[in-house]
C-alpha cells in the first residue's frame, strides 16, 4: 500500500505523545509517514522552561521516528480560536498533505488550549479545502480523509454530543515503546504521575476490546465503510 501521512496537533509539546503517542508508533511500523505540529512551547507550564520542553518533543520525536515543527499562536495558555490561528494550521495541512489528522478532543472540561487546539485543527481540514483564501494560494487545496479526536487527560470515556464514532485501537505492541516516549517528558513527570493515568486508561480499553492495552479516537462524522465484510475484527468480548 502507498505511504500515507499522518498529521499529529498538539496544543503543547508533550500532548501528543501521551494522548496518541502509540497510535502514531503504530502506523510508522507499517510505513506511513508522521509529522507533528506543536503549537506552544509549553511556556506557562509549571514545570520545565520552553527550551527544556522543545528539547524533550525532540528527544521523543526522534525516538518515534517522526517530523516535528512548532508553530508560534501567541504561546501556552494563549491560544485564541480566530481564523489566523486556524489558517496557520490549515498552512500546514496543505504543505504535508496528510490523509489522517489527529487533534485533541475538543471537550471544553480541560486545559482550554486543548479544546482550542481541537476546534482550531477541524476549522483548518476545512480550510485547507477552499481555493479561494489568499493567505493559502501558494500551496494547492488539499482534502484530508479522515479526521480523530483523542483525548490527553482523564476525559477519554467522555467525548460529548458531537461525536459520531470511535475507533478502539489495540497498541499491546507498542505499549513498552511508547511509554518510553512519555518519559522523553520527564519536566511534566515532576507534579503528576502521567505515566500511570495514561497506562490505566490503555489498560480499560484494552479490557474492553479483550486486548492488554488500547487507545481511543473520536470522530465527528461517521466511519464509512463499503460492507460490514470488510471489518475483520469487533469489540463484542462476552
Amino acid at each position: 500500500m502507498a505511504q500515507k501521512t499522518i498529521l499529529a496537533v498538539g496544543a503543547h509539546p508533550d500532548d501528543i505523545e501521551f494522548g496518541c503517542g502509540a497510535l502514531l508508533l503504530k502506523e510508522i511500523d507499517r510505513g506511513n509517514r508522521v509529522f507533528m505540529l506543536v503549537l506552544s512551547k509549553g511556556e506557562a507550564g509549571s514545570n520545565g522552561t520552553p527550551e527544556e520542553r522543545v528539547r524533550e518533543s525532540e528527544d521523543a520525536a526522534r525516538l518515534m521516528g517522526a517530523e516535528l515543527e512548532f508553530v508560534d499562536l501567541g504561546g501556552d495558555a494563549h491560544l485564541e480560536c480566530n481564523p489566523a490561528n486556524a489558517i496557520a494550521i490549515a498552512r500546514f495541512i496543505r504543505q504535508q498533505k496528510p490523509s489522517i489528522v489527529l487533534a485533541p478532543l475538543a471537550h471544553k472540561n480541560q486545559h482550554p488550549d486543548h479544546w482550542k487546539a481541537g476546534r482550531l485543527t477541524s476549522e483548518a481540514a476545512r480550510l485547507a479545502r477552499y481555493g479561494g483564501l489568499a493567505e493559502l494560494r501558494e500551496w494547492p487545496v488539499h482534502r484530508i480523509g479522515h479526521l480523530y479526536y483523542y483525548a490527553i487527560t482523564g476525559l477519554g470515556n467522555q467525548p460529548g454530543e458531537s461525536m459520531a464514532a470511535s475507533l478502539v485501537i489495540d497498541i499491546s505492541d507498542e505499549h513498552s515503546r511508547w511509554n518510553e516516549l512519555m518519559k522523553c517528558h520527564q519536566s511534566q513527570l515532576k507534579t503528576l504521575n502521567y505515566l500511570e493515568l495514561q497506562n490505566a486508561r490503555a489498560c480499560l480499553f484494552g479490557i474492553e476490546i479483550g486486548t492488554k492495552y488500547a487507545m481511543r479516537v473520536f470522530s465527528e462524522d461517521p466511519v464509512r465503510v463499503d460492507a460490514m465484510s470488510e471489518l475483520s475484527l469487533s469489540a463484542r468480548v462476552y
